[in-house]
């Protein structure tokens, strides 16, 4: 892919963070993520002949209204225009400025994705000192098409966050004054611990590494609509629930084939949605809860049995659950939690983490020039390398009613994960993002 760097540049805030917010220290909650880099790409489509007949106004154009509205955002989401503080504890909001990377590319290739990011992406690195906390890169193409790509610091903020951030800076960029602020609230109610171990309890302590493969399942709606079916005993289960347990089902078929007995499917909790009253959607940074459903993989169970046991999981994680953590005494009521949440799960149990991005408003995205087309969470292709193992992202599709998860397996494991039929029946592997294929055959009674 030929590719030319139009400008990098660090976009400030548009009026300096006042002093007594120059120091931003990150939460309990933030303490329990891993510390990794998370990366988005947005793809915008050209709508119109015009940007081609005009691609260099347009794109001079776009990247200033760009970078004056997020100098504008910048100002309500301080800490993304920081650098990290020694030991990743804090945030110095100096607005030194969130760097941004403006890049010209024609004939892309299919490694685009990895081009479309502002930097190589770390599964379980700390962040060096003085390192940014969010990276942008805005990509123009020959055709005309955008493409957004972000990285946020783990340590600092949870998809919805990121999500608040993205709707927040278009709708800026498109114009609207209205005066959107995130709430801080985290850093009160959950304070910093110094005595927390690094990492205690969180998944990157407990995950696999090494040799892995990705591959990308898109579920339609039909699809979904026979898995729910099958699960139909569930009172009115969701697209997240029937996708999650017809993978936890597969991904049991490899562990067992791997010699394992018995799996723990683990999925990752909004603890905003779960107190009560509920935290507001826009609060800043972490709110992880993470739920744990044991099963023994040579058992035999329906979707439906799938269903119940990871709704029983996630009722654990209540108000009381949030509560025990609020507070001076939080890290006491943090490891009482991980008791409770580990306490049914087997000690050798093979674990399979899914976290969904699902109804996050990643698809509402408009900067001006419609709505995003596709959304990549992780690199596109089949991969081998060494990063965490046997974790799954759940997405959106385009159209709200399906699901893509990117799954990244054991390259052991994903041999035997992608010829389970039932999974074949029912979803797409890797599919053009653009064009779902025609509809395949279905088998076993799943037409």
């Amino acid at each position: 892919m030929e590719s030319e760097t139009i400008s990098i540049e660090n976009v400030m805030p548009s009026s300096p963070t006042p002093q007594h917010l120059q120091t931003y220290r990150i939460s309990m909650l933030d303490q329990i993520v891993p510390p990794m880099l998370v990366p988005l790409v947005l793809y915008f489509p050209n709508n119109t002949s015009e940007i081609i007949n005009d691609h260099d106004s347009f794109i001079s154009q776009t990247t200033q209204q760009l970078k004056l509205s997020l100098s504008v955002i910048l100002t309500r989401f301080y800490p993304l225009a920081g650098r990290v503080n020694g030991g990743g504890r804090s945030i110095n909001c100096n607005d030194q400025g969130a760097t941004t990377y403006q890049i010209f590319s024609e004939n892309p290739d299919q490694n685009l994705p990895r081009h479309l990011l502002p930097c190589e992406i770390t599964w379980d690195a700390e962040q060096c000192p003085d390192s940014t906390a969010a990276l942008i890169q805005v990509n123009y193409f020959d055709c005309g098409g955008v493409a957004i790509g972000i990285v946020f610091w783990h340590k600092i903020g949870d998809a919805m966050t990121m999500g608040n951030f993205l709707n927040s800076w278009a709708n800026t960029t498109r114009g609207s004054r209205e005066p959107i602020c995130p709430n801080y609230i985290a850093q009160s109610m959950f304070p910093y611990k110094e005595e927390m171990p690094n990492q205690s309890g969180s998944l990157a302590a407990i995950l696999k590494t090494g040799k892995s493969v990705m591959r990308r399942y898109v579920f339609d709606k039909m699809s979904i609509s026979k898995l729910k079916a099958k699960s139909g005993a569930v009172e009115r289960p969701s697209r997240v629930e029937v996708v999650s347990a017809l993978i936890w089902k597969c991904f049991m078929a490899a562990s067992l084939a791997n010699n394992n007995s018995a799996s723990v499917l683990t999925h990752a909790v909004n603890l905003r949605r779960r107190a009560q009253p509920p935290f507001p959607s826009d609060c800043f940074g972490n709110f992880p809860g993470l739920a744990a459903a044991p099963n023994s993989n040579g058992k035999e169970e329906d979707l439906c049995e799938l269903v119940r046991k990871m709704r029983d999981a996630i009722r654990k994680i209540d108000n009381d659950f949030v509560n025990r953590m609020v507070g001076e005494d939080g890290l006491l009521g943090y490891r009482q939690n991980l008791g409770l949440t580990w306490s049914e799960v087997p000690e050798n149990a093979d674990l399979l983490s899914i976290s969904s991005w699902c109804s996050f408003g990643f698809y509402n995205v408009d900067f001006g020039f419609g709505n995003p087309i596709w959304l990549t969470r992780c690199d596109t292709g089949c991969d081998s390398g060494s990063r965490f193992l046997n974790v799954v992202w759940l997405m959106d599709t385009r159209d709200g009613d399906g699901i893509e998860a990117w799954v990244i397996l054991d390259e052991k494991y994903m041999s035997v994960f992608d010829n389970v039929e039932e999974l074949r029946a029912l979803a797409y592997s890797d599919p053009s993002p653009l064009e779902i294929p025609a509809p395949m055959i279905r088998s076993n009674g799943l037409a």
